[in-house]
């Protein structure tokens, strides 16, 4: 037994009036933070899915890498989920794969989710083993969701990836009757024969397809492609010219490019994007006319619009500073430019340098201007050579470039020498060039 202490008497006098501390604040306090974290999840994780909307795949990888570094709760699955999108619209299959490969994606019920992306992707990559068998139980896992109908166009791009002998399809469009077929039926078959660039066995066959079959707008549509790709222009048109659509848009944009009017062209290649606006067609046809139309605003909202990929994230910068440029928004260009010129270091290419130096000029800014526009004049530009050694005589050179003089430019003298009255000038005849002609032959004779 412990020896009693004044401390053990104060302790024993306490008994029974000790109440145990309350935690209701930290409790409150930390379900706060604990809200704080998964209202900032959500958010992150609703601007990467902004992101992918817009084509942004690198950005909204980079936010989807962050949060599965962080994340420790259920959503990790979504996130890789999302991640394998990412990667897909990149045409980076395999690490798309590897993504709808992950344990969270596997069990039900999210891998009746991403089935039918990973069913295509395995294709992609030429995955064929039990590619039938996954199918199968995609379809059992979204029984519920899933119409016969819809999934026609899957099932023939499964059975040629499985197990069709080679040779397989080409038969099957070669013997097909559209006639005898529904709608749904056709409209795979016609898919298949784009996919396969086989549509010429089918086209003879296009003209006897009746009224009703032609009223399916898809139908229609699958149509005037194909007699778009043989060239039959007048044909695709007929087809084509009363049905909205991003893909008909484009074809319509490209006729109006084949006849020479850039105008309506642009103007198709916008209807597609108000339809769908993350069309790259769309946007890859439609960015070159506006810079030629002088469409200077909407050119510079279209490169924003680029599909955007490490590969040519550096191109959509400098698309966008152009477009900068021509509104003359100097400090926007100067911003992406230097970002091009950061990232791509010695390698930048000539037309950066090029638009950085006239950049550099408007804005009189010396350094940057010596700067770019040796850059410029190693690769080969003799303007910006110039630059360089007009640099040498003129220290001020952007200064006098942009000087506006108030006095008149001095008339040239090829204008005055014009503008006077000038006789018919007669040259006397001293010496006769018969004479001369003479005597050289004379003298010719003399040196034999």
């Amino acid at each position: 037994m412990p020896p009693i202490t004044p401390q053990n008497e104060e302790m024993r006098d306490l008994r029974g009036s000790i109440k145990a501390r309350d935690f209701g604040l930290e409790y409150i306090l930390l379900r706060r933070m604990l809200e704080d974290n998964v209202a900032s999840e959500k958010k992150s994780l609703r601007d990467a899915k902004f992101l992918l909307l817009n084509g942004e795949t690198e950005l909204a990888r980079q936010t989807l890498n962050n949060l599965l570094k962080n994340d420790k709760s259920n959503l990790r699955g979504m996130l890789n989920r999302y991640m394998a999108i990412a990667y897909f619209q990149e045409a980076r299959w395999k690490e798309a794969l590897a993504s709808l490969s992950t344990p969270e994606l596997s069990v039900y019920p999210q891998y009746g989710k991403i089935c039918p992306l990973k069913i295509i992707t395995r294709i992609a990559v030429r995955d064929t083993r039990g590619l039938m068998e996954d199918w199968l139980k995609c379809k059992n896992e979204n029984a519920k969701d899933v119409i016969k109908n819809d999934v026609v166009w899957m099932e023939i791009l499964v059975r040629l990836a499985s197990d069709a002998p080679k040779g397989t399809a080409a038969k099957a469009i070669r013997t097909a009757y559209l006639r005898n077929m529904s709608n749904e039926e056709m409209r795979s078959m016609l898919k298949l024969a784009l996919f396969l660039n086989l549509e010429t066995m089918l086209i003879d066959q296009l003209e006897l397809l009746d009224y009703e079959a032609i009223q399916d707008e898809e139908l229609r549509g699958l149509v005037a492609h194909i007699y778009f790709r043989q060239g039959r222009l007048a044909e695709a048109w007929r087809y084509m010219q009363d049905i909205a659509h991003p893909n008909v848009e484009n074809m319509k944009g490209n006729l109006w490019l084949l006849r020479g009017n850039q105008e309506l062209a642009y103007a198709q290649f916008k209807l597609a994007l108000k339809q769908k606006s993350n069309s790259h067609n769309a946007v890859e046809r439609a960015l070159p006319l506006a810079w030629s139309l002088k469409q200077w605003k909407e050119g510079s909202k279209l490169s924003e619009r680029i599909y955007t990929h490490e590969k040519n994230r550096l191109q959509r910068l400098t698309t966008t500073a152009a477009f900068a440029v021509a509104q003359e928004e100097w400090k926007e260009a100067l911003t992406r430019l230097e970002t091009v010129h950061q990232q791509s270091g010695v390698g930048t290419a000539q037309e950066v340098s090029q638009l950085s130096t006239y950049v550099a000029l408007r804005q009189n800014d010396p350094k940057r201007l010596h700067r770019y526009s040796l850059l410029s004049c190693e690769a080969g530009d003799l303007m910006s050579c110039w630059i360089q050694m007009s640099k040498l005589t003129w220290d001020d050179l952007p200064s006098m470039l942009q000087r506006d003089d108030s006095s008149a430019p001095a008339e040239p003298i090829w204008r005055a020498l014009a503008s006077q009255e000038v006789e018919e000038f007669k040259e006397e005849t001293y010496v006769d060039q018969r004479d001369i002609d003479e005597l050289d032959d004379a003298l010719i004779k003399l040196t034999k």
